[in-house]
């Protein structure tokens, strides 16, 4: 049982946990659900001999909130494994065996690769609204052939990939199910954990009405705070322009790429047809060169019967990188490839997402192979920053950073490229 004494929100949860069930719990902030998590880890490791896997959306994050990470008491976190279970500690890998020889391995799910082979019995998500869509449906099968469990704790970030999860199980006898708001959670004594005093008090120092109902209240109808294209995307979703679209044989077929290397990469093939852009697919992975992302792209070129026309890739891709056999720029290994790139413009990126906003009516989307787009256009978001309680005027990265910076490419490259009015002409008469 957890070394700590569990709140009676947290005891139901380490109850199913004992039982063998997923949890699914929707709780907000300031709750102990990165405790619960840790405890529950460390259950789930004497309970079964494995590897135990509690994700963040990144490694980075996963080292400085839990391997490196304080309570509000000063206590680390990583503490809450007691000492006398650990057999070994490896801090570069950040991974813990314990007397029985389960691992325990701390991890970030922006790089689902490095997961695979390590056969998980347990994965914990922590703030799962905030990690890469696909991941759990990677890992997903894993579990299933190991008859493992997951544990998903977060608070709301509008209907997304969370709100979805949430409505598939809550009558999945196979899980237990928490939806908790401030007015649901409470300490031994019977007293809520954050009071309406302390609500009021958040209220008074800035934090908006739209900010506490999702954090403090897990709504999810609040939507996707600090979004850049919420009016668009319900525009496109109004006009019906999120559709099942054929690629035409008849007009050039052509890409729009954020190369990321070792990061995250995203790519989009559309064709242009009247005033209409059509985003066919995306291709996005981590972790992968670039000759994977041009054979992807051709392969579907070939599939769909299209001759190539223009490559835009970032202003970037003339910098020398690590990337195949030797250091080059992407621009060169593109080229001896057979492809031919017309570098982006640098442009800051308040003028990318204006070029963004202007192309957004023009788009029509491949439901069935952008459906990752999709979401990203939906969650690209402003930076929140908490001490001024106000957005920060650049995007918040995350999954959908890359996928959006090459829409943005794409964006700049279209107004340059293919929408430049017809200048008028001054003649002068000279008899």
């Amino acid at each position: 049982m957890p070394s700590v004494t569990p709140y009676p929100h947290q005891s139901r949860m380490f109850k199913a946990v004992l039982e063998g069930k997923n949890v699914l719990a929707v709780i907000h902030r300031r709750a102990g659900k990165d405790i619960f998590s840790i405890e529950a880890w460390v259950l789930r490791g004497l309970q079964r001999v494995g590897t135990h896997v509690y994700l963040l959306p990144y490694y980075s994050q996963a080292r400085n909130v839990v391997w490196s990470g304080m309570d509000k008491d000063g206590r680390p976190f990583i503490d809450a494994v007691n000492k006398n279970l650990i057999v070994k500690k490896n801090e570069a890998r950040m991974e813990i065996e314990l007397i029985n020889g389960s691992r325990l391995v701390l991890a970030g799910s922006n790089n689902t690769d490095s997961l695979m082979g390590t056969n998980p019995v347990t994965i914990i998500y922590s703030e799962f609204a905030l990690h890469h869509p696909m991941a759990r449906q990677y890992l997903n099968p894993i579990l299933i052939q190991n008859g493992g469990i997951e544990i998903i704790q977060s608070t709301p970030r509008g209907l997304n990939h969370l709100y979805e999860a949430y409505m598939a199980v809550r009558e999945n006898p196979n899980y237990h199910v928490e939806h908790l708001g401030v007015d649901d959670t409470f300490d031994h004594d019977g007293n809520p954990l954050i009071s309406p005093k302390q609500v009021q008090e958040a209220r008074d120092r800035g934090m908006s009405d739209e900010i506490i109902r999702q954090e403090l209240f897990c709504d999810f109808n609040v939507g996707n705070l600090g979004s850049y294209f919420t009016r668009e995307m319900s525009d496109m979703e109004r006009e019906g322009r999120i559709i099942d679209i054929r690629p035409n044989r008849s007009l050039p077929l052509h890409t729009c790429f954020d190369l990321g290397g070792t990061d995250a990469t995203a790519g989009w093939l559309f064709q242009v047809d009247g005033e209409y852009i059509h985003l066919l697919a995306l291709l996005h992975d981590t972790g992968k060169g670039l000759k994977f992302y041009l054979e992807w792209a051709d392969r579907l070129r070939q599939q769909w019967g299209c001759q190539w026309g223009t490559h835009f890739g970032p202003h970037d891709l003339t910098q020398k990188h690590q990337s195949w056999e030797q250091a080059e720029s992407r621009l060169m290994l593109a080229r001896k490839a057979g492809w031919h790139f017309q570098v982006t413009p640098k442009l800051s990126i308040e003028d990318g997402i204006e070029a963004m906003r202007y192309i957004f009516p023009k788009l029509k989307v491949n439901s069935a192979d952008c459906a990752l787009g999709v979401r990203a256009m939906r969650e690209y978001r402003r930076e929140y920053d908490e001490v001024n309680a106000c957005f920060k005027p650049k995007p918040l990265h995350n999954w959908s950073s890359n996928i959006m910076d090459a829409l943005r490419y794409l964006a700049v490259n279209y107004r340059r490229l293919y929408d430049v009015p017809s200048p008028q002409r001054t003649y002068e008469y000279r008899g």
